[in-house]
C-alpha cells in the first residue's frame, strides 16, 4: 500500500509541475491558449502566403522589364542592319547607275524632295496636261 501511494504522490507531483510550466508559458486557461495557437498559425501562414505572393509579382515584373528591354535591343539590332543594308544598295545603285561627270544628289535631299506636298513642287510638276491645254 505504501508504494501505491508514493508513486501516486510522484505522479501528482509531476502532474502539478508540468501544469504549472505550461500555466507559466502559456497562460491560465487552456482553452485560450489553443485558440491563440490557432490564431498564431493563421496569421503567420497569411504572413507566408502575402510574402510568396509579393516574391511572384516581384519575380515578374522584373521578367517583364528584361524581355522588354531584350526585345527593344533585338529590334534596334535589326534595324541598325536593314539601314546597313540599304545604304550599301544605294551605293551600289549609285556605283552602277550614274555616269561620270555627273552630280550627285544625297539620299538626305532625294527623301526631302519626295516628302514635300505637291503644292510645295515647282508649277511645271504640278499641273498636269489636259486635252484643252498644251
Amino acid at each position: 500500500m505504501a508504494m501505491d501511494f508514493d508513486s501516486q504522490l510522484i505522479e501528482s507531483v509531476e502532474v502539478r509541475r508540468h501544469r504549472l510550466s505550461a500555466s507559466f508559458l502559456f497562460g491560465r486557461n487552456p482553452t485560450e491558449r489553443r485558440w491563440k495557437e490557432r490564431t498564431n498559425s493563421f496569421v503567420y501562414g497569411l504572413i507566408i502566403a502575402a510574402l510568396i505572393c509579393a516574391f511572384c509579382v516581384a519575380l515578374s515584373f522584373v521578367i517583364n522589364i528584361l524581355t522588354n528591354y531584350i526585345n527593344d535591343r533585338n529590334e534596334r539590332e535589326q534595324e541598325q542592319e536593314q539601314q546597313e543594308l540599304e545604304r550599301q544598295q544605294m551605293e551600289q545603285e549609285r556605283e552602277q547607275g550614274q555616269p561620270q561627270g555627273a552630280p550627285e544628289t544625297s539620299p538626305a535631299a532625294t527623301s526631302l524632295l519626295a516628302s514635300l506636298p505637291a503644292a510645295a513642287q515647282p508649277p511645271s510638276a504640278a499641273l498636269q496636261p489636259t486635252p484643252w491645254r498644251s
